[in-house]
């Protein structure tokens, strides 16, 4: 590793230590300590990272409420994303069926 990817993993291990401190104290953390949760469960950590952080048992019951509350849930978006998908697909078909006959 070169320094300066040296001095890139030690950032990202404080990081780990940081949310798992911030999720410890869930649900009692401030509105940004949960922007700062979430934007590291959907777009900072790796797959690694979220199996390493679900398997630490201190932390067993805030991470799964962590979850439940607000990665696990279905947002407004992603309804209208499946809507959408399901509206082509049918059109597809419609579409298949429309022409054969």
């Amino acid at each position: 590793m070169t320094a300066i990817d040296t001095a890139s993993a030690a950032r990202g291990g404080d990081r780990f230590d940081a949310i798992e401190a911030l999720l410890a104290r869930y649900p009692r953390v401030d509105a940004d300590e949960l922007a700062e949760l979430k934007t590291w469960f959907r777009k900072e950590a790796s797959a690694f990272e979220v199996a390493s952080m679900a398997s630490k048992e201190a932390i067993h019951a805030p991470y799964r409420q962590f979850r439940a509350d607000h990665i696990d849930r279905l947002r407004p978006i992603d309804v209208v994303k499946g809507l959408a998908f399901a509206a082509a697909i049918v059109g597809l078909l419609l579409a298949v069926f429309v022409i054969k006959a």
